[in-house]
């Protein structure tokens, strides 16, 4: 059976701009009720554990989410090819209004790490369905407009999620950071379901289901295994050796699969397209880099620099306004010449130089020029965050648009993964180094893991030398980065500078 006689039809463009313009505000409401559940609920973690127990898996509540929604962004993407993504975007949007209900009622933290594997089922088909709708949406050149704007989800949902997890939860109590969720997502289910009008299925669509657990599966381990690469021992464990034997076994498995598959998960074809396989590469390795980077500025800001937890969030705010100016401006820009390549390598160089001054930062630094390295980093990330989802889509007939954008989706999540665990391996290992050097006697073996109020509480020679054993750690966290992204730069330098809508 062939993609033509399988594929949905190209969903029909609804025939005004307005009309598309509030489709588009739905699905961006969409996705900012996945991407901000994160950071809420870790503001609301400590009432949600002293209420229900479970300290000692609480990590689950986000491992849980996290690996659901990336397996499901890989499957939700190929369904959407074969079923139409409208579906799967409200089938996400109506998954992850029941998880967050569920989410809401639990009464103990095996229940709310179950609720909270339904919701990353939700969101990651509402994640990957959202990008694969504009560029249903919108022609080739326009979609990097709007997918700037989209960028500005995922700047809101980092800077207020933390502070909104913690204003819900002081005020009515940290159930309602679930339920909060309910009437968002019947809005943005109603314009979508409304609005935007039904892709018509032809043939019978045959679902590859060995490719799909096999990926399933590959994920799994994936995941389980970037959560082991923070410790060596950890990795050459027995458990560990056995994720990678496993992870050996299942790549050529699913290849081979895929291979025979009528309509596998991700068409093999598409490896041998360079934009695609760079574009893929290049987001892994910003994903490791980048995001990880900005994962330990608020460690800094906090153990080194002696900011509260508000005030951190605060001072990281200019750097989401950076990444969303630059990503506003990159969509228009791609938009009006409908050319995209040298932006990932500004976009690279640009993030580099803001890693390496972030590794030359101290404990004496002063907060605004934190700020000012912050912002570059974030104009870094801004430059190319959705170029690599306009490249693929371009690279890509409309009937593997769901496939090529899940994919980049899925990069970005691993390479995420694998950074952040990598980085605090790297900082673990300093820290021990840092420690004796800078503070004396056993203090340095009894305060290892600091929050600003307890460092005020400190005497000043013991508060000076944890700072700064924290501040030389994070330096050398923030310089691992550099390498990563000149060589995410050197590929970009290959990347063919293909003209969109061409």
């Amino acid at each position: 059976m062939t993609a033509e006689t399988t594929a949905p039809a190209p969903a029909a463009a609804p025939p005004s701009l307005s009309r598309r313009l509030w489709v588009f505000g739905g699905i961006l409401l969409g996705m900012l009720l996945s991407t901000l559940d994160q950071s809420v609920v870790a503001a609301a973690l400590p009432s949600v554990v002293h209420d229900v127990g479970g300290l000692e898996h609480f990590a689950w509540v986000f491992t849980g989410y996290g690996l659901t929604l990336s397996i499901t962004t890989i499957v939700g993407g190929k369904l959407g090819d074969l079923f139409g993504h409208r579906l799967v975007y409200l089938g996400g949007v109506v998954v992850f209004i029941a998880g967050s209900m569920l989410c809401g009622l639990a009464g103990n933290m095996s229940q709310l790490i179950a609720f909270r594997v339904i919701q990353g089922i939700g969101g990651g088909a509402l994640v990957v369905a959202s990008f694969s709708l504009i560029g249903q949406l919108f022609e080739p050149a326009e979609r990097a407009k709007y997918a700037g704007y989209s960028t500005s989800v995922f700047a809101v949902a980092s800077v207020a999620g933390p502070l909104v997890g913690g204003a819900v939860t002081d005020a009515i109590g940290w159930r309602w950071v679930f339920y909060v969720n309910l009437p968002l997502g019947l809005v943005t289910l109603a314009v979508v379901a409304f609005l935007l009008p039904t892709a018509a299925t032809r043939g019978r669509p045959k679902i590859d289901y060995p490719g799909a657990a096999l990926l399933a599966a590959l994920s799994v381990c994936v995941a389980l295994l970037a959560g082991r690469v923070g410790s060596l021992d950890a990795v050459l464990s027995t458990r560990g050796i056995a994720l990678i034997a496993a992870i050996v076994v299942l790549i050529p498995a699913w290849i081979v699969v895929e291979r025979r598959a009528a309509e596998p998960m991700i068409p093999l074809s598409l490896f041998g397209n360079s934009t695609f396989v760079l574009s893929n590469t290049i987001t892994m390795l910003a994903g490791f880099a980048i995001l990880a980077t900005v994962n330990f500025l608020p460690l800094f800001l906090q153990a080194a620099s002696g900011a509260s937890a508000v005030t951190s969030g605060l001072l990281l705010i200019p750097m989401m306004f950076g990444l969303l100016v630059a990503s506003t401006l990159v969509g228009r820009r791609i938009a009006e010449t409908r050319k995209y390549r040298w932006f990932p390598v500004a976009s690279m160089a640009v993030a580099a130089l803001a890693s390496y001054l972030l590794s030359t930062m101290d404990a004496d630094t002063p907060w605004p020029l934190v700020v000012v390295y912050s912002v570059l980093l974030g104009v870094g990330s801004g430059l190319s965050m959705q170029v690599f989802m306009v490249a693929v889509q371009g690279c890509a007939p409309p009937a593997q648009i769901g496939a090529v954008t899940a994919t980049v989706t899925y990069a970005r999540l691993v390479g995420a993964s694998f950074g952040i665990s990598a980085f605090g391996a790297v900082f673990s290992a300093r820290l021990a180094i840092e420690l004796p050097r800078h503070v004396p006697g056993d203090s340095a073996r009894s305060m290892t893991n600091l929050t600003a109020d307890a460092l005020d509480k400190l005497p000043e020679n013991l508060r000076q030398g944890f700072t700064e054993a924290y501040a030389d750690s994070l330096g050398t966290v923030f310089f691992v980065a550099v390498p990563v992204l000149l060589l995410a730069l050197v590929l970009s330098l290959a990347m063919r500078d293909r003209a969109l809508g061409e």
